[in-house]
């Protein structure tokens, strides 16, 4: 949570100084008093916004309990300005060039008031950016100023994080799930992967669906996620299956009907549909009872955390087979973790080849861990020393816990690595409900309505795609 209000704090303040600059510009035409009041609130939180960045770069531990409270009085501060300013702006964007003269006159008489208004709220929120300076200087939190050190960004780095054309250690667990899945061809079958988090249960059995070459009717993919909408998912089964036959009328059916309008539909039908993440006994069997037992040859393919959950899908039924998820082994690691930084296993320097084995020991063979590692590393220097210092680093965050909680933190260490703008931009995703499919365009519109993109770079629909990679 500390991490969280590191980078909001940020966040605003760097949307609170871009509309002050705004204010200043000549379509506002404020009073003197106003104008100076602006002038002199951007000067001072742009030293607060040095020291919030700051702030922002340093784990929890290392930031002090004064410094924490200032940081967060300095954040409501910032929304009191912002919302000031936004007001204000509100009220200077209504009216328009067709009003009539009455209207105009009386118009300027409202904004001229507004005006010295502002003038007023600018001086209150004035006095409490200077008790909030003095605070800083009391307590010395200037010293959290001090330099860091900054690596170039690799321009390789986003890379990192791209599908890998051939996937590393998923060719033999593949084959042998389309094996369980091809045999006894007019039996109905189930196949439930289930595994820790981050093993890639996903991925396998995504690249299962899209390798099985039996021709189906009909197929389908959906995930369920830990807060199911079961209505939206059936209604998203039937429209996969079907290719928007019902579009229009899935909406007014309740649970039920799209449960027997489902089955009505797939009865006579092969299909193959993959229900990926299921988090609960009763989601799995909601769902799947929308889904006839005929002998048409139909397959379903179910993702889970949970071993219960895995067995719950494969209940009942004689051509069942629970999959458990292994994690990766040390060769296919390697390969992995090289590919993702070296594009070879065979490019990586000798030098390095002691420590990425160390490194790679505390991911525990998790693909998600070991991803996101490298995506870590691609942003360091390629020393030994800096290797270590980031294994040291590992080591800290994730000594004596659980496989899962391994790569929990270590998720948690490339977020650390991120630049503050970053941050403040994937905090922003959790606004989103789990699985919502988000539309990019949407996305960077929204970012810089919230002043997430730093600078000039606002106006460009192309920055907020460069921070999407």
């Amino acid at each position: 949570m500390a991490e969280v209000m590191a980078s909001a704090a940020t966040s605003v303040m760097g949307s609170v100084i871009g509309k002050l600059t705004a204010m200043l510009g000549e379509k506002y035409k404020l009073t003197r008093d106003a104008e100076q009041g602006i002038c002199f609130l951007k000067e001072e939180l742009s030293t607060m916004a040095a020291v919030l960045q700051n702030l922002a770069d340093k784990d929890g531990d290392q930031i002090d309990p004064l410094a924490k409270d200032w940081r967060s009085k300095v954040r409501e501060l910032s929304l009191d300005i912002e919302d000031c300013i936004d007001r204000f702006r509100l009220n200077h964007s209504h009216g328009g060039s067709k009003a009539n003269f009455v209207r105009k006159a009386v118009r300027k008489v409202k904004i001229l008031l507004q005006d010295r208004g502002l003038a007023e709220e600018i001086q209150k929120l004035k006095s409490l950016v200077i008790e909030q300076s003095e605070r800083a200087e009391r307590h010395n939190i200037h010293k959290y100023l001090a330099a860091t050190q900054s690596v170039p960004l690799d321009p390789r780095a986003h890379e990192i994080f791209r599908e890998v054309t051939d996937l590393v250690g998923i060719d033999g667990p593949r084959k042998e799930i389309i094996e369980l899945l091809k045999c006894e061809e007019k039996q109905y079958k189930v196949v439930s992967i289930y595994g820790t988090a981050g093993q890639g249960k996903t991925t396998l059995a995504m690249e299962v669906y899209r390798n099985i070459t039996e021709p189906f009717d009909c197929r389908a993919f959906v995930s369920v996620s830990q807060t199911p909408d079961i209505k939206k998912l059936l209604s998203d089964i039937l429209s996969q299956i079907s290719k928007n036959q019902f579009d229009g009328q899935t909406e007014r059916w309740e649970t039920q009907q799209l449960i027997r309008n489902m089955r009505d539909y797939l009865i006579d039908k092969r299909y193959l549909i993959l229900i990926d993440d299921i988090w609960s006994v009763a989601a799995g069997e909601l769902i799947q009872s929308a889904l006839p037992r005929n002998d048409n040859g139909s397959r379903v393919i179910t993702t889970t955390r949970s071993k219960t959950v895995a067995g719950s899908c494969c209940a009942g039924i004689i051509g069942a087979h629970m999959y458990k998820a292994q994690p990766l082994g040390d060769e296919d690691s390697q390969i992995l973790f090289f590919k993702r930084l070296f594009w070879s296993h065979e490019d990586c320097p000798q030098n390095l080849r002691e420590v990425s084995s160390d490194i790679l020991r505390k991911c525990c063979g998790l693909p998600l861990a070991i991803i996101s590692i490298a995506g870590l590393l691609a942003n360091r220097s390629r020393t030994p020393e800096a290797w270590g210092n980031t294994l040291k680093s590992i080591s800290a965050a994730v000594d004596k816990d659980s496989p899962i909680d391994k790569m929990k933190r270590i998720l948690m260490l490339s977020y650390f690595d991120l630049p503050p703008h970053l941050k403040s931009c994937l905090l922003y995703l959790s606004v989103f409900p789990e699985d919502f499919i988000i539309d990019c365009r949407e996305l960077i519109l929204l970012w810089v309505a919230e002043g997430l993109i730093p600078g000039q770079d606002r106006k460009y629909g192309g920055a907020g795609e460069k921070l999407l990679e």
